[in-house]
């Protein structure tokens, strides 16, 4: 059927008739169309969707990146001030929900635009700048969710994926691989995206073993930066004891940044060593785990057990999951399919 017959169908139809052919239809949608085709947000603010659709349609045209630029610069500082979630004489009550259209558009927008010249570079910078927005909404209120980026419909590897592409497109030297370091480290994540998998993304975007050295090199830079700048511990409260939580867990990941580029160049052992001298886990056991964690999924079985044995030899307890994993592998001689839990 034609979308013009459909229309001239419609129009034989009451309120109760239309209201009861939506649910129906609704219904018969699988969860992934709906999802895909963002049926969701369409029932929820039909105009707003539309205009969606017609920016994506005209998006082979060059937009105007100096035009664009202080349109996006203010809406994520309006962002930060919670102009889209709290009460305000800026953002008007049903203009709020809106904000994931925007976004969205803004996303599509930039990455039409080629990473390499002053455009391409300006465009990088707004990217990184609205993918930090995003993340920061992960762990702060600044939206009506807590997932921005499911609600524009990016997963947050992806977004970070196509940042960190454009930031190499024109050269992997010292200062963009330190502006990708940073970005990974400094992200907050939302409860189905573990800091493990940016971290991966960054690793996949170094191809070559110079790559990974240069990245080795910067990460050290980082690294050495943040133990410099540790909270002061003198201070009991809670916004101080968070402070050196997140402290801790930004170093944590940087060693764990660091122990996956020294796997990356076969460098087995020094990850490994290097892992056991910095990781900041004050429980031996934890650490223990992360450790062989980190190990299976690398399928060395002869470091797994290794390890272990270590661990064991300076006192420390494995938990019961551990136990029966290394039982497991003592009698099959092969790692499982899966570490136990």
């Amino acid at each position: 059927m034609l979308v013009s017959e459909l229309r001239e169908l419609l129009k034989k139809y009451t309120v109760e008739d239309l209201r009861l052919l939506v649910s129906e239809m609704y219904k018969s949608m699988p969860k992934k169309l709906r999802e895909d085709k963002d049926i969701d947000e369409l029932l929820k603010d039909v105009q707003a969707y539309a205009r969606i659709g017609k920016a994506e349609k005209t998006q082979g045209k060059q937009i105007n990146i100096e035009e664009i630029k202080p349109q996006i610069e203010l809406f994520i500082e309006y962002a930060y001030k919670q102009y889209y979630f709290a009460p305000n004489n800026y953002i008007h009550k049903k203009d709020r929900p809106k904000w994931r259209f925007i976004v969205k558009a803004y996303i599509k927008d930039l990455q039409d635009v080629r990473a390499e010249g002053t455009e391409g570079e300006t465009a990088t910078v707004l990217l990184t700048k609205l993918y930090e927005m995003l993340s920061y909404g992960c762990a702060y209120y600044i939206f009506n969710t807590d997932n921005p980026f499911r609600s524009v419909g990016i997963e947050q590897t992806d977004l970070l994926d196509s940042i960190i592409k454009r930031k190499l497109a024109n050269g992997i030297g010292k200062e963009c691989v330190r502006s990708a370091i940073s970005l990974v480290i400094n992200s907050n994540v939302d409860r189905e995206t573990l800091t493990s998998s940016l971290i991966n993304v960054l690793l996949a975007n170094l191809k070559s073993t110079d790559s990974k050295e240069l990245a080795i090199e910067q990460c050290m830079a980082v690294k050495e930066e943040l133990e410099g700048q540790k909270p002061n511990s003198s201070r009991k409260s809670s916004s101080s004891n968070f402070s050196e939580y997140y402290h801790k867990e930004k170093i944590n990941n940087l060693v764990e940044m660091l122990f996956k580029l020294y796997m990356a160049l076969c460098e087995y052992d020094k990850a490994i060593a290097y892992f056991n001298r910095n990781n900041m886990e004050r429980d031996k056991e934890v650490a223990l785990y992360v450790l062989l964690s980190h190990l299976f999924n690398y399928d060395l079985k002869e470091h797994w057990l290794n390890e272990y044995d270590r661990a064991l030899k300076n006192g420390v307890e494995p938990r019961e999951a551990l136990k029966r994993t290394f039982m497991y592998i003592r009698k099959n001689n092969k790692l499982p399919e899966y570490m136990h839990m």
